[in-house]
Order: C-alpha cells, then sequence, then structure tokens
C-alpha cells in the first residue's frame, strides 16, 4: 500500500473510530434522557433533577445536545420556570428545525413561541405558532399541540381576536379530552365561556356550560372551578335574583382570588349594590397586579359614578382609556394583528413557489425525456442506416466472393486443362521418343504421375486422392537434390534447346537445377528457402554472369522463365 493510501485509510478509520467512541460516551446520558422524558410530564420536578445532573458540555452528538436542551427547556416550563434566554433552547433551533420528526419540530417551536411570550414579544411568538402548528396532521404528541393552541390562544385574548380565541381553546379541549387531561380540558372551556361573555353570546355560553356542569359532575373537584363563570353567566344573561344566588354561594367561600374578587364586585353593581362593590373592589391589595387590568379599571370607574365620586370616577375612565390606547398600540406597533395573515402569505408564497419548483422540475423533466428519446429515435435511425449499409456491403463483399469463386474456378479449370494438356505432352513424348535416356523417361513418368494425382485430386475433390497426392509431394520435396535433378531431366526432354542454351553457356548441372526452379515460378527468396544452400548468392551470381546479365538489370526469375518461353 502506497504512503497515500495509507494517510486516507487512517484518516478514515480514525474519523469511524472517533465517531464509535463519541456515540459510545453519551449512550450513558442518552439513558437518563429517555429516563427523563418519559416521566417529564407526570413528574416533571424529578425530569428537571435528572436532567440537572447531566453535563450538556460533555455531550458530543449535535443530536444528543438538541435533546437534552429540548427536554430541559420542557422540564422548565412544566415547572412553571418562566425563562427569557434562548440559551437553553438554542441547540435544539439549530438541530431540530431542519432535521428533526414532526414531533421534535412541534416541540421546538413551541417552547421556542414560549419565550418569546415570556420576553412580551408576542408577535415572534405567534409567528412560531404558526411554523409549529403546520406539522398538526403529522405529529403524536398531542398534549403540546394542545398547549400551543392555549397559549396561542392567550394572546388572541389580550389582542381582542375573540373568535380565534375561541376556536383555539375549543380545538385544544378536544385534544385534551382525547389524551384524558381532563382538567385541562375544563380550563380551555372556561376559557371559551369567557370569550363566549365579551361576545354576549348567550347560545355558545349555554352550550359551553352545559358541557362544564357534566364534567364537574364527573370529576367533583373541579365543581369549585366553575362557580366564578355561573356567577359572571348570570350577570350577563341571568335575573337579578339568580345573580344573587350565587353571590352567597361563592361569597361564602374561602380564598377568594384577585381576579374573581373584581368578578364579585361587578355582579354587586349589576344588581345595584354599589356599596357591596365598592368594598369588594377596595379589598384588593394595592400591590395586586390586577388593579391595572381593564376589567378593574372598567368596573371600578363604574362603581364610582354610581357612588356619585365623579371625579375620582373620571381619573378613573382616564387611566381605563389610558391603558386601552397603548394596549392598541402595542397590537398595531408589534403587528400582532396581522401575524397569522403574514404567516399565511408567507405559506402561500412557499406553496407558489415549491408549485413552479415542481413545474420547473416537471419542464426539465419533459425536455430530458424529450431529448433522451430523440437520442433513441437518432440511434435507431443511424442504426438501421449503418445496418443497411452494412448490408449492402455485405452484399457486395458476397458479390466479389461469387465472382472471386468463379473467377478462381474458371481459373482453376484452366490450369486443369493446362495440366492435361501437359500431361497429354509428357506421355507423347514418352510415346514418340524411345531413345530418351533412362533418366529422363524416369523423371518423365515422375511428373506424369504427379499430374495425374494432381488432376485425380482435382476433379474427383476426392480426400483419399488428396492425401496420396500430398503424401506423394511431401516425399518428393523431401529430397531436394533428387527433385531438382528430375526438374532438369524433365525440362531436358520438354524443352531441349532450353537446356542447351543453358550448357551453351557454360552452366553446371547443379547451376541449371537452381535454373529449372526459377523456371517451373519460383521467386529468388522461395529458391533460397527451398535450398537451405549456403552457397545460393554465389550460384546466383554465377548464374547471372554466365548468362551476361547485369545483377541490378533484371530479375533472375523473370528473365529464366521468358528465356524457357523463346526457346
Amino acid at each position: 500500500m502506497t504512503q497515500p493510501k495509507r494517510s486516507v485509510y487512517i484518516f478514515f478509520i480514525t474519523i469511524i473510530v472517533m465517531a464509535f467512541s463519541c456515540c459510545e460516551r453519551d449512550r450513558e446520558a442518552m439513558s437518563h434522557l429517555d429516563v427523563a422524558e418519559n416521566i417529564i410530564n407526570s413528574r416533571p420536578d424529578v425530569a428537571l433533577t435528572i436532567l440537572d445532573s447531566i453535563h450538556p458540555e460533555g455531550l458530543n452528538c449535535r443530536r444528543a445536545k438538541a435533546r437534552y436542551a429540548l427536554l430541559f427547556s420542557m422540564a422548565l416550563d412544566k415547572n412553571y420556570v418562566d425563562t427569557t434566554s434562548f440559551d437553553v433552547l438554542q441547540p435544539a433551533i439549530d438541530y431540530y428545525i431542519k432535521n428533526g420528526t414532526p414531533d421534535e419540530k412541534l416541540r421546538t417551536y413551541y417552547y421556542q413561541g414560549r419565550i418569546y411570550q415570556n420576553r412580551q414579544e408576542n408577535d415572534s411568538a405567534l409567528q412560531c405558532f404558526a411554523y409549529g402548528k403546520e406539522y398538526r396532521q403529522d405529529i403524536t404528541d398531542t398534549l403540546t399541540m394542545a398547549n400551543l393552541l392555549v397559549a396561542q390562544a392567550t394572546i388572541f385574548f389580550t389582542i381582542y381576536k375573540i373568535n380565534d380565541f375561541i376556536k383555539d381553546n375549543l380545538d385544544a379541549a378536544s385534544l385534551f379530552n382525547k389524551i384524558g387531561r381532563f382538567d385541562s380540558e375544563l380550563f380551555c372551556l372556561t376559557n371559551v365561556l369567557d370569550g363566549s361573555f365579551v361576545k354576549e353570546d348567550k347560545h355558545l355560553a349555554d352550550s359551553i356550560l352545559k358541557i362544564v356542569q357534566n364534567r364537574s359532575q364527573q370529576y367533583p373537584k373541579l365543581q369549585e372551578d366553575i362557580i366564578p363563570y355561573m356567577l359572571t353567566y348570570n350577570v350577563k344573561f341571568g335575573t337579578k335574583s339568580d345573580v344573587i344566588n350565587v353571590i352567597n354561594n361563592y361569597y361564602s367561600s374561602d380564598d377568594i382570588d384577585d381576579e374573581r374578587k373584581i368578578d364579585l364586585a361587578s355582579a354587586y353593581y349589576n344588581i345595584g349594590e354599589v356599596d357591596n362593590a365598592l368594598q369588594i373592589i377596595n379589598s384588593l391589595p394595592k400591590v395586586s397586579d390586577y388593579r391595572h387590568s381593564l376589567k378593574y379599571l372598567s368596573i371600578t370607574a363604574q362603581i364610582l359614578e354610581g357612588k356619585g365620586d365623579y371625579a375620582n370616577a373620571l381619573k378613573a375612565y382616564t387611566n381605563f382609556y389610558t391603558a386601552l390606547d397603548s394596549i392598541h398600540q402595542n397590537i398595531f406597533t408589534h403587528d400582532l394583528l396581522f401575524v397569522e395573515k403574514r404567516h399565511e402569505i408567507e405559506k402561500a408564497n412557499l406553496i407558489e413557489i415549491q408549485k413552479k419548483n415542481r413545474i420547473i422540475w416537471l419542464s426539465i423533466g419533459i425536455i430530458l425525456v424529450s431529448l433522451i428519446v430523440t437520442v433513441l429515435i437518432y440511434y435507431r435511425y443511424r442504426l438501421g442506416k449503418t445496418q443497411r449499409l452494412l448490408a449492402i456491403q455485405e452484399n457486395e463483399k458476397l458479390k466479389l466472393e461469387s465472382d472471386a469463386n468463379a473467377l478462381k474456378a474458371e481459373n482453376l479449370e484452366y490450369q486443369l486443362q493446362q495440366l492435361k494438356e501437359e500431361s497429354v505432352s509428357l506421355k507423347n513424348i514418352l510415346n514418340a521418343r524411345q531413345d530418351l535416356d533412362q533418366p529422363v523417361q524416369n523423371a518423365i513418368q515422375i511428373r506424369l504421375d504427379m499430374l495425374n494425382k494432381l488432376l485425380a485430386t482435382s476433379i474427383a475433390d476426392n480426400a483419399t486422392y488428396s492425401k496420396q497426392y500430398e503424401e506423394w509431394r511431401d516425399q518428393l520435396l523431401e529430397h531436394k537434390e533428387e527433385f531438382m535433378n528430375s526438374t532438369r531431366l524433365a525440362y531436358k526432354a520438354t524443352h531441349p534447346m532450353f537446356i542447351d542454351y543453358l550448357e551453351k553457356h557454360g552452366l553446371s548441372n547443379d547451376e541449371i537445377n537452381h535454373a529449372c526452379l526459377y523456371a517451373i515460378g519460383l521467386k529468388g527468396k522461395d529458391v533460397g528457402n527451398y535450398t537451405q544452400h549456403s552457397r545460393y548468392y554465389h550460384i546466383s551470381s554465377d548464374i547471372r554472369k554466365k548468362l551476361g546479365i547485369d545483377e541490378h538489370q533484371t530479375n533472375l526469375g523473370i528473365y529464366i522463365r521468358k528465356l524457357l518461353k523463346q526457346l
């Protein structure tokens, strides 16, 4: 293994080992997080203790840090610890918004919104809640979705979006009912009652009050929670005797909180008992936050006016309208009335962008498919054209082969005719010239036998004849000197003038044998390869000199064959 490859290999192994080490170190912390998550709704105090025992700086994986941040934020909220800092939740925001499941994204947006709500940044809170609600169809964490709706409804109530306040509480009540959180369900239903009182919608108030009363009968510990609403209902829609009856029952209860004191004062005022109303309203502690509420300022002004204290009544009315203007100014400054509309516009824009992206990708897909189809059509066209050209070329090749075979057959027929004529000529020589020397007759007979066997092989196309001819030919060619002598003797009988010409020019029998090899059609290279004679070049040079041929003037083989034809 080369050094660079070994370095890369070691690098990747190190990364893998480090990743497993990080996961191993986080494993114990993750088990604690599992325990905390399982009890965070039933025992949030214990969950917070467990989470406090974990040191987040010791966590290595981003997912582990994000999970810890989210669970710790949940535990703080469920233990009524309101925080205005994102220091704890930020790792969850950084990780889960992009990489989380629908439940993790919902929780992250909800607790992010709760922090904004604690900071009095209600516009940002509503924006987070709107993002969280986008996952309503995909989540399993019904409790967090219900809590989100309640938190959002609280903001709607402060900006007098009563219809949205009622709707969110009704939706939340339905979700709480599904998971058996009936105390939270009753809380949402009483919020709806508050909304119906503001709208003075008796039909809605009657239907909700009926549900509330049934629920309080099923769970007696909740009965005391609905008494103040009975008081307000009767003040709004009941008779004076109904109001007095509820006041007697309600006033006999201990530990009336500041908010209900205002309701009780309002009830006394509505039945004409202004003194009692003034006594109740003045019983609120000077430091009570409810003294700054519109409800307190409004009823106080009315009670003082009823008592004839017009100066203080005017001051109370002035405080009321100043507070009201301040609230309106805050609402419009932060665009709280338009947060949901803005979110809907952003959502519509996002959908439009996604729609355009789908159209773009669809168009690209169509173009690619069209391009592929075009390429395939062109390819098939070119393939078909190529196949046609190949077919034409193949036909031409077959035609050429056919013509060549025909020519070959014609040449073969011509060669056979020549062989026949030569065979007849040799037979005639043997028959006509009885004076030939026996070696010459033997040579002619050898040539005649060779021609006969070659003719038999070519005419009959029989493997037996072919084999006999090949065996004879190989045997003959193997004895080079005998073959060359027989060739010379055969030419002496068939072309005596040719042999005489060579002898007259002083060629020895060995040189004439070489000349006869040229005469039968061999080239100089072929003669050298056949004879394997060490003096081949000297013999050829001697032949040239004796015949008077310039070494560079003409080819020896051509000269010998031309000489054979002339003589």
